[in-house]
């Protein structure tokens, strides 16, 4: 396809597909990939990358565009979190689109949410509304939703989060809300919504659901279920429900003495201009499979509609056949009186009588396709115009994820043609079909799958090898244009040749079997032993039958051997194991197996052991064990109140290698610190003015602080406190100061105080973390003489400085747990990390010094695979012969491990005695590499070596090279001197191979091993 336009694909998870002819495509505009992949020629995918779930499919003819519903419209992480929190899944709390519709320039979509459903109105203003009643909220739960012409919407679905309470529901639109009864399982009992209809004054519904008439177990039947558009419920009774919903069973079954019902409707597709409705039903999920196709014309289901109703007085009655008070009704509406605009039916009437009493029957008795051993999903179905007559042509998806393509009978003489089924992937990787989209106009078939959409051309006539006996309604034969061509293709009908009186051969894919055993007749055997001799053979052919059109090959053994009678021998000891302990004592073992040759029909077994056992390690102690000594006493704490820190600690005994850390923290001393009170004492009393009648003022100050804080000395003086008094002029007051304002007013100089210059500011009381600050001033420029007024306003100020965070220097958390190794055997290894966390560092601090992963080896034991590779070939011996050899890797190896010998030999080539010119030169080389960085020069001594001279200085890389070498060089080695290199794999395989150097293991620390120089 040619466009994507991705307006709003990644937040509504909605993409919009322009259908123009493409073989493949990439759009970098927008975040999806678009891929086309090809299993036939004329099969095209569409891939979005990071989509799943193409459930719904519809299609938009004014934009020419196809629009496709896919997985996942995002939530929010709240909504996710509820979801959870209610005990769903990962993948059941997303957001999966089950409603997708096209109403003129708006596209409606509902999403489950994680079961809280939502919806949109995507217009040029997109607006986000409820999506309960409208969409379910499990993504497993069936629902079906149209929207009118007038934009109502009308919704099948389930209205809770358990699923408990399904309806038919009408919201949106001029008219009101209306829903089938609550909790009423005559109205809807445990349905399964399949599709729906706007036709005429009705809207369809088509579902399944538990039999609420049948009362002898557990039966569920497929139903067709209308209401009228032009309802609006109820007056006191009924009210907000429907007045005219009613019910009837579809009958799809195989006629016969004791007909075979098919209960469970699928899927149906509805044919507007011939008002017939196709319907695809299965048995029940818990039977044997089968999926039959029947057709139901539209005046059919409205004369059931029209008919009597099935009525159960109470839940002890049987259920009957009751008149039907209205037997043609047609959503006639009351005109006058207090029941005006209501339908013509009784309330009382709506309210009882819901199902029909007679069954819709198909257009035919006989189902127009029936198959067994599989169950259709989806149908589709176009309508061809043939040379003749008019074909329908029915498209099913199987539950397998494959398409049939079905020839509906042309009468009811004659029965349905399988034209073809279409692969849509591979037989081992195909995906179950979720939504299926025929466009007539375009004849195109649209398969939505869990990732991808597929378009089928409906119309393939030069794909056929055989144009008229292909059957196939699209296609005939163009008599001019000599090819195989559409009706419309054609240059004139009359020379355009068509025939479909039969249906077409189909290749039948057939798995091969195996035919007879032949007899026994003698034949030689060998079987690499030393001993081979005459056996007695059989075989059988793949040919009852032989695979055809693609089946399985047979499968098992087309040859039998028996009575090679053979005497067992010892295979040569293997090599000693490896010690069981890496210190202390251990043991190693050897073993030989029966197997050089093993005995076989009837032949001798060896006599002796196969297992020889022997101490090692003997000399070679364990190293004291590592452990951790006792915590120490918890140190003081580090405040008095208000919450301090206290620790501990404990030294690792033996070594420095102890899981965990060395210190320990903890809080101490968390109640708060109570109150603290300052107060300094009054001032002397100071004249502040002079009245006119002699009398005057006179005022103190004194200043309190109060604060919860652990040191009382950090207590700062704070608010201020003033007194004042009136002295008056005769002295009968008794104030302290009146000898002094006698005076003044005898010298007649009285002189009014003022204030010297502030000070400078304190050094700050902390250095970081909010401190404080002061500066003072005194009454002394000049000073109040005479009675003349003191300085008004404080005499010392405060001020908050140093207000940054102190720096907090990071510390190490402790060690975590190893981690699960690497491998189970063959050397991998473990680790275990720490974090700067305990606490971070913060403010400037310093960060933590050392290594936060460290890692170990582990399980370096070998692999208990069975046997090792074979040695390359040995050089000729004395007696002519080549020896090569393997050895068991498994300790104590049981059942079919280390089966079978363990050396082989074969006869030299006449002259392989002669060893050519040979020089060798075996190379090994290892590296190491020392890396020092450079380190801040507070770091602690005891974090560095004695050799360390300063740690700033070691901030240098160097690395090393060692290389060892080798020369063998011979030309006619003694066959003892060829033996005994032949024991040794390494020399072997450089020797047998030039070309190839060898290649030490990776070396950590020490040397992993001695150079093969140094052996």
């Amino acid at each position: 396809w040619s466009g994507v336009n991705g307006m709003g694909a990644m937040n509504t998870g909605v993409l919009w597909i322009r259908c123009q002819c493409l073989s493949e495509m990439s759009l970098s505009r927008y975040i999806c990939v678009c891929v086309c992949v090809c299993m036939e020629p004329w099969i095209f995918r569409f891939k979005a990358e990071g989509t799943v779930d193409y459930s719904q499919l519809t299609f938009d003819p004014g934009q020419n565009e196809l629009i496709v519903g896919e997985a996942e419209w995002h939530c929010d992480e709240f909504t996710k979190g509820a979801c959870f929190s209610r005990g769903k899944s990962e993948e059941e709390c997303q957001n999966y689109i089950r409603v997708l519709l096209v109403n003129g320039n708006r596209l409606f979509t509902c999403g489950t949410n994680a079961f809280t459903p939502i919806c949109t109105n995507r217009t040029v203003r997109t607006t986000a509304i409820s999506g309960m009643a409208r969409c379910p909220y499990n993504p497993l739960h069936n629902s079906t939703a149209l929207i009118t012409s007038s934009g109502e919407l009308y919704a099948a679905t389930a209205m809770d989060f358990s699923g408990r309470d399904p309806a038919i529901y009408r919201s949106l639109g001029g008219l009101p809300p209306l829903r089938t009864a609550q909790y009423n399982s005559k109205w809807l009992n445990e349905p399964n919504f399949v599709s729906s209809y706007d036709i005429s004054n009705f809207t369809y519904f088509f579902f399944r659901e538990n039999a609420v008439e049948h009362d002898c177990g557990r039966t569920v039947f497929s139903r067709a279920g209308r209401v009228c558009k032009n309802d609006i419920g109820g007056r006191f009774l009924l009210e907000d429900t429907w007045t005219t919903f009613m019910k009837a069973r579809l009958n799809c079954s195989r006629p016969g003495e004791i007909p075979f019902n098919y209960n469970e409707l699928q899927g149906t597709f509805y044919l507007p201009e011939l008002e017939l409705l196709y319907g695809i039903f299965t048995t029940n999920v818990n039977s044997i499979a089968a999926s039959a196709v029947c057709a139901f014309n539209l005046s059919a289901i409205s004369q059931v509609f029209n008919g009597p109703f099935k009525y159960q007085e109470n839940s002890r009655s049987a259920w009957l056949p009751y008149p039907n008070p209205n037997p043609d009704f047609q959503c006639g509406t009351i005109d006058s009186g207090s029941y005006v605009n209501l339908t013509e039916r009784n309330l009382q009437d709506a309210q009882k009588f819901l199902l029909m009493h007679e069954v819709v029957q198909p257009v035919v008795p006989v189902p127009y396709f029936m198959e067994d051993n599989v169950r259709f999903t989806h149908v589709a179905v176009d309508v061809v115009q043939g040379k003749d007559v008019l074909f329908h042509i029915i498209y099913l998806a199987t539950d397998y994820g494959t398409i049939r393509k079905v020839l509906s009978p042309l009468n009811q003489s004659t029965g349905s043609c399988l034209l073809e089924e279409i692969e849509l992937f591979p037989p081992r990787k195909r995906q179950p079909i979720r939504s299926l989209l025929i466009l007539h106009s375009r004849s195109e078939l649209y398969v939505g799958v869990r990732d991808q959409v597929i378009k089928i051309p409906l119309k393939r006539c030069r794909y056929h090898k055989t144009c008229v006996g292909a059957r196939d309604p699209y296609c005939g034969w163009d008599l001019l244009l000599k090819k195989c061509t559409t009706l419309e293709e054609s240059v004139r009908m009359s020379q355009w040749e068509q025939s479909i009186t039969k249906c077409p051969i189909r290749n039948v894919t057939v798995d091969g079997g195996f035919g007879a055993w032949s007899g026994w007749s003698t034949c030689s055997h060998s079987d690499g032993g030393s001993a081979g001799g005459s056996c007695l053979c059989r075989t059988r052919a793949c040919d009852s039958p032989a695979p055809q059109c693609g089946g399985e090959h047979c499968y098992g053994v087309s040859v039998e051997v028996a009575n090679c009678s053979r005497n067992g021998a010892w295979t040569p000891w293997t090599s000693w194991s490896p010690c069981s302990t890496s210190c202390g004592i251990g043991f190693q073992v050897r073993q030989r197996s029966c197997s050089n040759p093993t005995p076989r029909h009837g032949g001798r077994v060896c006599v002796g052991q196969n297992r020889e056992e022997r101490y090692c390690n003997e000399h070679l102690p364990c190293p004291p064990h590592v452990y951790w000594s006792a915590w120490s006493a918890w140190e003081r704490c580090t405040a008095p109140c208000g919450g301090g820190v206290q620790s501990r600690r404990r030294t690792c005994e033996n070594g420095n290698d102890c899981p965990g850390c060395g210190q320990e923290y903890q809080s101490c001393n968390t109640l708060p610190c109570p109150d603290l009170k300052k107060t300094t004492p009054w001032t002397p009393w100071t004249p502040v003015n002079i009245s006119d009648n002699g009398g005057h003022y006179e005022q103190r100050f004194r200043y309190t602080c109060k604060a919860r804080i652990p040191d009382p000395g950090l207590l700062e003086v704070g608010r201020q406190r003033i007194e004042m008094r009136y002295c008056s002029s005769d002295g009968s007051t008794g104030c302290s100061t009146d000898e002094v304002l006698r005076l003044g007013r005898i010298s007649g100089h009285a002189m009014n105080g003022g204030w010297s210059s502030w000070s400078s500011w304190s050094q700050c009381s902390r250095d970081c973390s909010r401190g404080i600050r002061s500066r003072k001033r005194t009454c002394s420029n000049p000073e109040p003489k005479y009675g003349g007024q003191t300085c008004l306003g404080p005499a010392q100020e405060y001020q908050e400085c140093n207000v940054t965070p102190c720096p907090v220097d990071g510390s190490w958390s402790c060690w975590s747990s190893w981690s699960k190794c690497s491998v189970t055997c063959g050397g991998g290894h473990y680790m275990r990390t720490r974090t700067c966390s305990n606490p971070p560092p913060a403010y400037g601090g310093d960060i933590c010094l050392g290594l936060h992963t460290e890692e170990a080896l582990c399980n370096t034991q070998s692999c208990p695979e069975s046997w090792s590779s074979w040695s390359a070939w040995s050089h000729c011996d004395s007696n002519g012969a080549q020896m090569r050899v393997r050895h068991c890797d498994v300790l104590f190896p049981t059942g079919n491990q280390c089966s079978g010998n363990n050396s082989e030999n074969r006869p030299c080539s006449p002259d392989s005695n002669f060893i050519g010119d040979l020089s060798h030169t075996l190379t090994h080389t290892h590296t190491h590499t020392h890396t020092r960085i450079k380190l801040p020069a507070r770091l602690c001594k005891s974090c560095f070596s004695s050799e360390m001279s300063h740690p700033l200085m070691h901030d240098l890389t160097h690395t090393h090279t060692h290389t060892h070498s080798c020369s063998i060089t011979h030309h006619h080695m003694p066959s003892a001197v060829i033996q005994s290199l032949s024991r040794n794999p390494v020399i072997m395989k450089h020797i047998s191979d030039p070309s190839k150097g060898l290649v030490s293991g990776r070396r950590s620390g020490s040397a992993a091993g001695q150079h093969l120089g140094e052996r």
